[in-house]
């Protein structure tokens, strides 16, 4: 018998423990790296997950009441039917009653029923899918923010904080992003034509078949921006940076890159018809001559 128990023992020491088993069992994982995890309806009730890296997590339906998410990184994460009561989020807001499924943080709420929230801290909000068409959010930080398929149209949105921010096929079309920092945010089949982005920063943004027709992008930083498939037609890019950009089958008909820094950028099957080109630094790092229209004349 006691020679069983020791095998016993020794099985349960060497088998392997699934990351699944060991989170339900532990419930803390601080600074953990749970990037893609299946971790649907885990009992995680009061799991210390701070500053856990959480991207494309899967958490349907899972128990998070009272878990504390301290900086943890969640974009990407889903979260249907989750329940979040009274749990810490990212940003270090408690999650009010009925936060499932979404995290209603007191400036979550605050934004839902007001239809306004000024240099509030959204920092990781979870709002996508929500009508904020006209908001007022001058300031706003919504860095790392789940924002996809949402409409802005028309908000105010000047100097906002949307670094590292999920935006898929969100409607930002007449916005005011004046200065505003989306350095890093996923932007992909994004809506910003119209909007006023002058002085913008876009670098490394992600925005791939992301329109920005007839869009205010002066003085713009757009360096390193994957723009592939990006609809610029019409665009004023006026002293804009596109160094090393991505503009693979762009269209840029009839936009205005006066002054514009292309120096390195990716321009197969991008289209310059009747695109405005004057004094703009060219992929090769050539200046345009005056007259250059359509095509860069050096």
């Amino acid at each position: 018998m006691a020679l069983l128990a020791i095998l016993g023992l020794l099985g349960r020491i060497l088998a392997p423990v699934s990351l699944r088993e060991q989170l339900a069992a532990s419930r803390s994982c601080r600074l953990c790296d749970l990037s893609s995890a299946d971790l649907s309806g885990l009992d995680l009730k009061g799991a210390d997950l701070v500053g856990a890296l959480l991207q494309h997590a899967d958490l349907t339906a899972a128990n998070l009441s009272r878990a504390d998410l301290t900086n943890a990184d969640l974009r990407h994460v889903r979260l249907q039917d989750t329940i979040l009561t009274g749990a810490t989020w990212s940003n270090g807001q408690t999650c009010g009653p009925d936060s499932i499924g979404r995290c209603l943080t007191p400036a979550t709420t605050h934004l839902m029923t007001s239809g306004h929230c000024p240099g509030c801290n959204l920092k990781s909000a979870t709002l996508a899918g929500l009508n904020l068409a006209g908001v007022y959010l001058k300031g706003v930080d919504l860095a790392r923010a789940a924002l996809s398929h949402i409409d802005f149209s028309g908000a105010e949105l000047t100097r906002a904080n949307l670094t590292r921010a999920v935006a898929h096929g969100t409607d930002f079309s007449t916005c005011l992003l004046l200065e505003a920092d989306l350095t890093e945010a996923d932007l992909t089949g994004s809506n910003f034509s119209g909007a006023y982005l002058r002085s913008a920063l876009l670098v490394g943004t992600v925005s791939t078949d992301t329109m920005f027709i007839q869009a205010d992008l002066r003085g713009a930083v757009l360096q390193n921006a994957r723009l592939n498939g990006a609809r610029l037609a019409g665009a004023d890019l006026a002293g804009a940076s596109l160094k090393m950009a991505n503009l693979s089958r762009a269209d840029l008909s009839g936009a205005n890159l006066e002054g514009a820094n292309l120096a390195g950028a990716s321009i197969d099957g991008a289209s310059f018809r009747d695109a405005y080109l004057a004094g703009a630094i060219w992929v090769n790092g050539q200046r345009c001559e005056p007259g250059s229209i359509g095509r860069c004349q050096q």
